[in-house]
C-alpha cells in the first residue's frame, strides 16, 4: 500500500515548531540582547494577535498625520496591496514558512488601517456651507437637544435659499431660543439662520471642530433669526427617527420631574443628551476628577447589563420548570445583550458607549458559549470593530481615553493572583468584603487616572489631583443609587410608575454633584499643564502598549518610552502669544499664570480654549492707552508691544504705528493689507494673517518661532 503524503497545508504547526527551535538554536550566537528578544517573543507568541489593532491604528494615524490628501489612486493601491500581502502570508503558510502569516498580517493591517481612513473620508464626504450668511431654509428634524434656554437642532433633508442641490449640506445645526412649536424628530421646519462653515482649531493644536464635522456630515452650524415654523409632521424616516423621538421623550420626563441642574445630567446618563447640563457643572465635575461619569461609557453600560443579568438570572432559577429547560445564565445574557443594543441607541451610540457596548456584548456572548469573556483579547477585538466602523474615532478623546484606561485595568488584574474571597468571607465576615471593594475601587481609580493623565495634558491642559478621592464616593453612589434607580425608571416609565424612581435618582445626583463641589474646592484640585506634543503621547503609548501588552519580564522595557514621553510632555510650554486671523483677539502669557486678553469680539469657545492653552490662572484686560507697562506689555491708541525674553512683538491697530512698529519691533503683526516695511521687523500682515487662520507665538532662547493652525492642518478635504 502507497503511503499518503502530508499535504503542505498540513505541515504548517510542524514547520512552525521546527522553525521557532531553529530560532531558538541561533540565539545564543546573536548575543544577549537579541537572545533575550528571541525568547521572549517567542514564549509570548500567543500574544502576537494583540498587537493588530495596535499596527490598524497606526495605519490610520499616519493617513491622518498627512499634511495633504494623498491622491484618489492610493487607495485601491494600498487596499490590493495589502490583500496580496495577506495572500502571500497564507501561502507562505502552506509551504512551510512559519513566519509569513504573522509578518503578512502586520503588514496587511498596517495597509487596511491606512486604507480604511482614506475610503471612509471619501465616503463621508458632503457639501460644506462656503461662507458665513443669512439663508431662508426648510429641513427634517432629526435631533431636538436642549441647552438651557435654548434647543439645538440638527437637520437634514435641506433646501436652503440661494443654493444649488449640489451645494446643500446633509446635515445642519441650528441653535435657537426656546418659546416656539414643541419640535420633534421628523417635523418640517422653515427658518430664517445665519449659517457658518464648521470652524477650526482655536489655536495651533487645538480641537479641529471641521475634521469632527466632516465625519458626521455636518456642513455647517449657525443661530436662527426670528421664530420658527413647523410646516409639516413628516413622517419618521427608519429606526434611528424613532429612538431620537424616545430619547427626547424620556429627556423631558426626566427632567420634569428632576428640575434643575441634576434634571440635566439625569436625562444625559439616561440619554446620552447632555445640553442640559450646566457650564458650572462641568467645570467642577473635571476639577474633581468626575467628567468620566457625565458620558455613557463602560461603567454605565456595564451596570445596565449586569444589573439585568444578575436579576434576569435570580429570578428565573426561581422558577424551577424554566431553570429545568433553559439554562438561567445563557437566558440572562441574551436578556443583557438585548437592553445593551437598546441603551446604545438611546444613547446616540458615541465612542465610548460604543466600545462599551461591544466589550459587553462580546462578553454576554461568550457567558451564552461557555467560554471566559474577560481578557485582553476582548479589548483588542473591540478595538478592532470600532475603528473598521469608524477609523476617525481614534483621534477622539473619548476612544483614547476609555480604552487606555480599560487596558491598564485588565493589565494590571491580569497578573494578580486569584484571592479566596470565600476564606476571607468566611474568617473576617463582612468587613472583608467591605474592604475588598474599596481596595478594588482605590486601585482602578488609580490606574485608570495614572494613564489618561497624559490624554487630559493633551487635550483639556488640565488634570485633577483628588479623582481618586471623589471616585472613592461616586462610583458606588452612582453604582448602587444613581443608574440603578435610572434603570426602574425606564421600566416603569410605560406603566406611568417611573415618577418615584426619577426623583430617587435625582437625589442621588444631587449627592453626586455635593461631592464634586467639595472635592473641587480643595486646594490644588485642578493643576493646569501646557498642552503636550504629539510626540510626547506617542512615546507613553507606545511604552503602555508595551508594558500591557506582553506578559514576561522584558515589558518593564515599556517603561523607558514611558517616562521620556511624561518627561517631554512636562518639559512643554505654552505658547507665549496667541492672535485670531483677524487680530480681533489676542492673549499674552506675562508670567506667573496671568494672562492679558484684549477681545473685539467676545468668543466663549476661544477664550475658553486659549485660556486653557496658556495655563492662565489670572486673567486681566489689556492696559489702557498710556497707561504704562504692565508685564512687559504697554498700549497707546494706535496698538500695543509686548516684550517677551527680550523681543519686542508689536500689535498695530492703526497705520500711524507701522512706520515706528517697523523700526522697532522684532515682529510686527498687524490686520492692515498693502504697507512696506523696509526695517528689521518681520512683519505679519492682513492677507497672511487671515490666512494662517490664527496662531501662536514663541519666545525661546532669544527667538521668535511662529506656529500656525493652517500649518499644522495641512490641505486636507475638511480644511476650507
Amino acid at each position: 500500500m502507497r503511503a499518503v503524503q502530508p499535504s503542505p497545508s498540513s505541515l504548517g504547526p510542524t514547520a512552525a515548531e521546527d522553525w521557532f527551535a531553529r530560532l531558538r538554536r541561533i540565539a545564543p550566537d546573536i548575543g544577549g540582547w537579541g537572545r533575550g528578544l528571541i525568547e521572549n517573543g517567542l514564549a509570548e507568541r500567543n500574544r502576537w494577535l494583540l498587537w493588530a489593532p495596535v499596527l490598524a491604528a497606526l495605519g490610520i494615524g499616519l493617513y491622518f498625520a498627512l499634511p495633504t490628501e494623498p491622491p484618489a489612486r492610493l487607495l485601491p493601491l494600498s487596499s490590493g496591496l495589502a490583500l496580496i500581502v495577506l495572500a502571500g502570508g497564507l501561502l507562505g503558510h502552506r509551504r512551510g514558512i512559519a513566519w509569513a502569516p504573522y509578518a503578512a498580517l502586520a503588514v496587511f493591517c498596517l495597509l487596511a488601517g491606512f486604507a480604511l481612513a482614506q475610503w471612509r473620508t471619501g465616503e463621508v464626504a458632503a457639501p460644506v456651507i462656503a461662507r458665513p450668511g443669512v439663508h431662508l431654509l426648510e429641513g427634517r428634524v432629526v435631533l431636538v437637544e436642549p441647552r438651557g434656554d435654548r434647543l439645538r437642532l440638527l437637520l437634514e433633508d435641506l433646501r436652503i435659499e440661494g443654493l444649488a442641490a449640489a451645494d446643500t449640506p446633509y446635515h445642519l445645526r441650528v441653535s435657537l431660543r426656546r418659546g416656539g412649536p414643541a419640535l420633534m424628530p421628523g417635523d418640517i421646519v422653515r427658518l430664517r439662520a445665519r449659517l457658518q462653515p464648521p470652524p477650526g482649531p482655536s489655536w495651533p493644536g487645538g480641537f479641529d471642530f471641521a475634521r469632527k464635522a466632516w465625519f458626521e456630515r455636518l456642513g455647517g452650524i449657525g443661530f436662527a433669526l426670528g421664530a420658527v415654523e413647523r410646516i409639516g409632521r413628516g413622517a419618521r424616516n427608519g429606526l434611528g427617527e424613532h429612538v431620537a423621538a424616545l430619547r427626547q421623550t424620556i429627556a423631558e420626563r426626566v427632567t420634569e420631574l428632576v428640575p434643575g441642574t441634576a434634571g440635566g445630567v439625569a436625562a444625559a446618563l439616561l440619554t446620552g443628551l447632555r445640553g442640559g447640563i450646566e457650564e458650572e457643572v462641568w467645570t467642577v465635575m473635571q476639577a474633581s476628577g468626575l467628567a468620566h461619569l457625565l458620558a455613557i461609557s463602560g461603567l454605565h453600560m456595564g451596570l445596565v447589563a449586569g444589573t439585568l443579568f444578575l436579576a434576569t438570572r435570580y429570578l428565573s432559577s426561581l422558577w424551577p420548570a424554566l431553570a429545568l429547560r433553559v439554562t438561567p445564565r445563557k437566558a440572562a445574557a441574551l436578556l443583557a445583550l438585548l437592553a445593551a443594543l437598546f441603551y446604545l441607541l438611546l444613547a446616540g451610540a458615541p465612542v465610548p458607549t460604543r466600545r462599551a457596548f461591544v466589550m459587553v456584548a462580546i462578553a454576554l456572548l461568550a457567558i451564552m458559549l461557555d467560554r471566559n469573556p474577560f481578557s485582553m483579547r476582548l479589548v483588542a477585538l473591540a478595538a478592532l470593530v470600532v475603528l473598521a466602523l469608524q477609523p476617525e474615532s481614534l483621534l477622539s478623546v473619548s476612544f483614547q481615553m476609555s480604552f487606555a484606561a480599560v487596558i491598564g485595568l485588565i493589565a494590571w488584574f491580569e497578573r494578580l493572583p486569584t484571592e479566596p474571597l470565600g476564606e476571607e468571607r468566611g474568617e473576617r465576615g463582612g468587613m472583608a468584603v467591605v474592604w475588598n471593594y474599596l481596595r478594588i475601587v482605590l486601585v482602578t481609580t488609580l490606574i485608570a487616572s495614572l494613564v489618561t493623565l497624559p490624554f487630559a495634558a493633551y487635550h483639556f491642559q488640565r488634570t485633577a489631583s483628588y479623582g481618586v478621592l471623589a471616585n472613592l464616593f461616586a462610583v458606588p453612589l452612582t453604582a448602587f443609587w444613581i443608574m440603578p434607580s435610572g434603570l426602574l425608571g425606564m421600566i416603569a416609565m410605560p406603566l406611568g410608575l417611573d415618577a418615584p424612581f426619577f426623583r430617587l435618582m435625582g437625589r442621588g445626583i444631587e449627592l453626586l454633584l455635593a461631592v464634586a463641589r467639595q472635592v473641587a474646592a480643595l486646594p490644588g484640585a485642578s493643576i493646569g499643564l501646557a498642552a503636550w506634543p504629539s510626540s510626547a503621547l506617542l512615546l507613553f503609548v507606545g511604552g503602555g502598549l508595551w508594558l500591557a501588552i506582553w506578559t514576561r519580564r522584558w515589558r518593564f522595557f515599556g517603561l523607558l518610552p514611558m517616562a521620556l514621553g511624561i518627561l517631554v510632555g512636562l518639559l512643554a510650554r505654552p505658547p507665549d502669544l496667541l492672535v485670531s486671523p483677524w487680530l480681533e483677539q489676542v492673549a499674552v502669557r506675562t508670567g506667573e499664570g496671568a494672562v492679558r486678553l484684549r477681545e473685539e469680539r467676545r468668543d466663549r469657545y476661544l477664550r475658553r480654549a486659549w485660556l486653557r492653552a496658556l495655563v492662565a490662572e489670572r486673567v486681566l484686560p489689556f492696559p489702557e492707552p498710556e497707561s504704562g507697562s504692565f508685564g512687559g506689555l504697554a498700549c497707546d491708541r494706535l496698538g500695543c508691544v509686548a516684550t517677551i525674553g527680550g523681543k519686542r512683538i508689536a500689535l498695530a491697530r492703526d497705520a500711524g504705528a507701522l512706520a515706528t512698529d517697523c523700526r522697532m519691533a522684532d515682529l510686527l503683526l498687524t490686520a492692515i493689507s498693502r504697507f512696506r516695511c523696509n526695517a528689521r521687523a518681520r512683519v505679519i500682515g492682513g492677507s497672511a494673517l487671515r490666512r494662517s487662520q490664527g496662531l501662536a507665538v514663541f519666545v525661546e532662547e532669544g527667538r521668535i518661532r511662529i506656529e500656525t493652525v493652517r500649518d499644522r492642518r495641512g490641505r486636507r478635504p475638511w480644511v476650507r
